[in-house]
C-alpha cells in the first residue's frame, strides 16, 4: 500500500472517530476533535513536514488580526496537503474552503467568491451534492454572494 492510500486510512479512521464522538458534549467534543487533529497532523507530518505548524500559524495569524500574513501561511499550508494527499482528498477540499475564508478575510472579495465556486464544483464533482460540506460550502457562498452584493441577510 503507498504512503497516499496509508494517510488516506489514518484520515478516514480519526473522521470516523469525530462523528462518533459528536454525540457528546460541546466540551468533550472539543477535546477529543483537538486530539483528532492532532493525530491528522502528525500523519500529515509524515508526509508533508510542517503542516501541523502552518495550520497552528494560519490560525494564531488570524486570531491576532494579520489576515493577509493568515493567508500567506494557509497558502503554504494548502499546497503541502494537496501535495501529500492529492487534490481531490476530502481534507484537502476543506482546505480549499478554509483557504477561499482567508482570502474573503483579507479583503479580496472577489478572489474569495471565485475561490468558494471553484471548490464547490469540486465537492460536487468529488463528494456529491448532498454531502454536508458540499451543503455548507454551498450555504457561505450564498451568505458571501449576498454580504458582497450589500445585502445584509436575515434579519
Amino acid at each position: 500500500m503507498s504512503r497516499g492510500w496509508k494517510v488516506a486510512a489514518v484520515l478516514l479512521a480519526a473522521g470516523c472517530v469525530a462523528q462518533a464522538v459528536r454525540r457528546r458534549s460541546r466540551a468533550d467534543w472539543t477535546v477529543r476533535a483537538n486530539r483528532e487533529l492532532d493525530v491528522r497532523d502528525r500523519v500529515l507530518r509524515e508526509e508533508a513536514p510542517g503542516t501541523a505548524g502552518l495550520r497552528h500559524e494560519a490560525h494564531r495569524l488570524r486570531e491576532l488580526g494579520d489576515a493577509a500574513g493568515a493567508l500567506e501561511v494557509h497558502a503554504r499550508l494548502l499546497a503541502a496537503r494537496a501535495e501529500a494527499l492529492g487534490e481531490d482528498h476530502p481534507h484537502v477540499l476543506v482546505t480549499r474552503f478554509n483557504h477561499a475564508g482567508h482570502v474573503w478575510e483579507a479583503g479580496d472579495t472577489t478572489g474569495a467568491l471565485t475561490a468558494y465556486e471553484q471548490v464547490l464544483a469540486d465537492m460536487v464533482r468529488v463528494l456529491g451534492e448532498d454531502h454536508p460540506d458540499t451543503r455548507w460550502t454551498r450555504n457561505v457562498l450564498t451568505i458571501r454572494r449576498n454580504k458582497a452584493e450589500g445585502d445584509p441577510g436575515p434579519r
